[in-house]
């Protein structure tokens, strides 16, 4: 009876380590994630880059038009700079 009782409890204890140890030697669920979760960061990067991409141009569009100003204004200058000296020329002959 001692023997019968001594495999019965070695057989349970066999028949709940088994599952344990096939568990811990599956590999994780967590690698199979990996390549999604990669993509989708990837794809996450490429908007970003494309929304940086469209407010550098947007950038450069309005610091081009800043320059036409800044040429505009510096032509003007030039203008008003001549016609200073031509005053200055015309009054110190009067």
């Amino acid at each position: 009876m001692r023997k019968l009782r001594i495999f019965i409890i070695s057989l349970a204890m066999l028949a709940c380590a088994v599952p344990g140890v096939a568990q811990t030697a599956e590999p994780t669920p967590g690698t199979l994630h990996a390549a999604p979760a990669a993509a989708a960061e990837d794809a996450k990067q490429q908007a970003e880059m494309a929304e940086n991409i469209k407010q550098l141009q947007e950038l450069k569009v309005q610091n081009e038009e800043i320059l036409k100003q800044q040429q505009a204004a510096l032509e003007a200058l030039d203008e008003m700079q001549k016609e200073a000296e031509q005053l200055r020329i015309y009054s110190k002959r009067g």
